[in-house]
């Protein structure tokens, strides 16, 4: 669903509650209308009114005006006196009450966050958008992914970004009653803590277990071996620690400067590097496929004057001056760099 179409039909969801709060005032002023209608028709005495006439004769009193002469029955004197405040209080207050929440619509208030949210399906929702937060609704952004934040701070400086990227945003913190409901958790694929506070991450993620069982859980948690245990025992399929996520970047990144990232899969350390090909590299001549085989590793992508292509095609040639981004192990890249005829240290 186009973003226009989701915003079009989230306000027709937002529009029902509002329209359920005037329809009771409503109500009353046509069930006034009505009984003042009865009374004009069957005990006006000055002319003959029709009964569409009387009713008429009702609406326009409530409005403060007087389309016939002033009647002499006491019911009637006391609707001529009684009506137009009583009317134009009614009439003003509902209308105030219902386009106050039409105009002054919050963009972060649960009512529109969950009229928003009735509209997805299969979307993610991120607990935190601080600077950890902030940089994961980015990735999700690039991603396309439909996203719901909730955020405890009324003034973060990122809900500008998510507004410009129509992300609704849920101010409130996660032991609010109901907040899981407003994000529509039944709906998500995916739950990501990412706030500082452990305690509030692990305590919303096991509220939104609570609420649906097989929903994905991503957390943020400073304790790694709190971590660890909590991936282990809750059924939590990924549960990060900072010092975790940050450690083998720091470390490798030390230890080589061709290194751009790197990661864990089980046990086993790999990275990302970039190898610009030296003149006299025994890395010349050789093919992708060549290197894929010989080394254990993945060229991710391949660069040759001002042209880069991810996975290259297996038959493509190395030659001088091309600039390889690969995936491997470190023993691997020191090992390439050896044939590439760069010194690497014992």
């Amino acid at each position: 669903m186009l973003s226009k179409q989701r915003r079009a039909r989230a306000w027709l969801i937002y529009l029902q509650k509002p329209i359920r709060r005037f329809l009771p005032l409503f109500a009353f002023v046509m069930a006034l209308v009505l009984l003042g209608g009865v009374a004009f028709y069957f005990l006006y005495q000055q002319q003959r009114l029709g009964f569409t006439e009387a009713i008429y004769v009702t609406f326009c009193l409530i409005f403060m005006e007087h389309l016939y002469p002033y009647p002499h029955h006491p019911l009637l004197e006391l609707f001529y006196f009684i009506l137009p405040p009583l009317g134009l209080i009614l009439v003003l207050d509902g209308f105030v009450r219902f386009t106050y929440a039409v105009v002054r619509r919050d963009e972060h208030s649960p009512d529109w966050v969950r009229s928003m949210s009735e509209t997805m399906n299969n979307h993610v929702v991120l607990f935190g958008l601080g600077k950890v937060g902030f940089r994961i609704l980015q990735q999700l952004i690039a991603l396309h992914e439909l996203v719901v934040v909730i955020e405890k701070d009324p003034h973060c400086p990122s809900f500008a970004y998510a507004a410009k990227h129509g992300v609704a945003v849920r101010v409130g913190h996660g032991r609010e009653e109901g907040i899981l409901d407003d994000v529509n958790i039944k709906g998500a694929k995916s739950l990501i803590c990412a706030t500082d506070d452990d305690l509030a991450n692990l305590e919303l993620a096991m509220d939104a277990r609570k609420v649906k069982k097989d929903l994905r859980v991503v957390l943020r948690m400073y304790d790694q071996e709190l971590a660890e245990k909590i991936r282990d025992t809750m059924d939590i399929e990924l549960a990060f620690s900072t010092a975790m996520l940050a450690a083998p970047t720091f470390a490798t990144a030390s230890a080589d400067k061709a290194i751009l990232n790197s990661f864990y899969v089980d046990d086993r350390l790999l990275v990302i590097a970039r190898i610009p090909v030296n003149e006299g590299s025994k890395l010349i001549g050789s093919t992708v496929m060549d290197l894929a085989r010989a080394h254990q590793m993945v060229i991710v992508s391949y660069k040759r004057g001002a042209g880069t292509i991810f996975h290259p095609p297996s038959d493509v040639v190395v030659e001088k001056g091309d600039v390889l981004t690969l995936e491997c192990e470190p023993q691997t890249l020191k090992n390439l760099h050896r044939l590439n005829g760069e010194p690497v240290a014992a």
